[in-house]
């Protein structure tokens, strides 16, 4: 199955899910949930985003959020393989630590923004985990009932606002709002369109005629540089892996017998892993089958779980490419 489209575009704003592999937990320890609110922060910061509610669970976590540059999948990669990198050494595991790509829900008019926020907070009430939202520590929950955030990073006066004559009744108003709310918000989920967008049929359609019938009409059409299109995610993995193993860089796209397959394989592993990108894009760029990208990923996969240096190898790599 083809990869859905990741829409970006200035301003744009998300709802964003991401699940721990074969559902399992992506947050054992409060270290845990602190280092990835931590890896938020710094995101905010590093990529320009404003995040108006999270919630973190034990095997996946959702954000809603605005992108003040195109950068959505830039940002989210930047986050998940912070964390992965460092849940992985803490507990001595390897291989991929998330579900696939992360899903992204387009969110149009802010009509919409306070029943997402509401959504989201509701979470641990709706999987049992709590029966008050006020004993769930993992959410933004708080900064939005609290009389001062606990996360000041965090924009909730976006939903805030109009709620009320100043701060302090807004926060009242939506404790109120919410606890209506319970029970009923998982029918806002019906409202998504195909899966990808929410908002009015005019942002929908705004939606399908400004990016999804352009980008299917030209897919088949963009040359070799475009069709990549990775926000530099390949360059920088080719330069580091060519200087971590002491090769040319134009070595890593050749195929010849002599080329040092090790690093190559590196090379379409971490693009594989760790960027946005499918394994027909890989192809082109290393002029190769999309079977044999998975195999090169498969080797070092298996490789990893038994070569100690190797993953150190990969682990180094990543630090260098993401500025963890």
């Amino acid at each position: 199955m083809a990869r859905p489209w990741r829409i970006q575009y200035t301003n744009a704003i998300y709802h964003i899910i991401s699940r721990g592999v074969a559902q399992g937990e992506v947050f054992y320890a409060d270290g845990d949930y602190h280092r990835f609110l931590e890896y938020l922060e710094k995101a905010s910061e590093k990529f320009r985003l404003e995040i108006f509610a999270f919630v973190l669970m034990g095997n996946h976590y959702h954000l809603f959020l605005r992108t003040r540059e195109a950068n959505l999948s830039k940002a989210m990669q930047w986050v998940q393989t912070s964390y992965s990198i460092y849940f992985n050494r803490k507990y001595r595991r390897s291989g991929h630590l998330f579900q696939g790509r992360f899903k992204s829900i387009l969110v149009g008019e802010d009509s919409y923004w306070r029943g997402l926020s509401f959504y989201i907070h509701l979470n641990p009430v709706r999987a049992g985990i709590v029966k008050e939202l006020e004993e769930y520590t993992w959410s933004s929950y708080h900064d939005y009932v609290k009389t001062k955030k606990i996360h000041p990073w965090l924009f909730c006066e976006g939903i805030l606002e109009g709620l009320g004559k100043d701060e302090n009744k807004s926060r009242a108003e939506y404790r109120k709002l919410i606890r209506e709310k319970s029970g009923q918000e998982k029918k806002f989920l019906d409202e998504v369109k195909y899966g990808l967008i929410l908002g009015s049929e005019e942002f929908v359609g705004w939606v399908q005629k400004k990016f999804i019938n352009r980008l299917s009409a030209r897919d088949a059409e963009l040359p070799q540089k475009k069709m990549v299109g990775d926000d530099g995610i390949v360059e920088k993995v080719l330069d580091e892996v060519a200087r971590y193993f002491e090769v040319e860089r134009s070595q890593l796209l050749q195929r010849k017998r002599r080329v040092p397959q090790r690093a190559r394989d590196v090379c379409i592993y971490l693009l594989k892993e760790h960027s946005g990108l499918d394994n027909k894009k890989i192809g082109v760029v290393f002029g190769v089958s999309l079977s044999a990208v998975t195999k090169a990923s498969l080797r070092i996969s298996e490789r990893m779980k038994t070569e100690r240096r190797l993953k150190q190898e990969i682990d180094q790599i990543l630090y260098s490419i993401f500025k963890v």
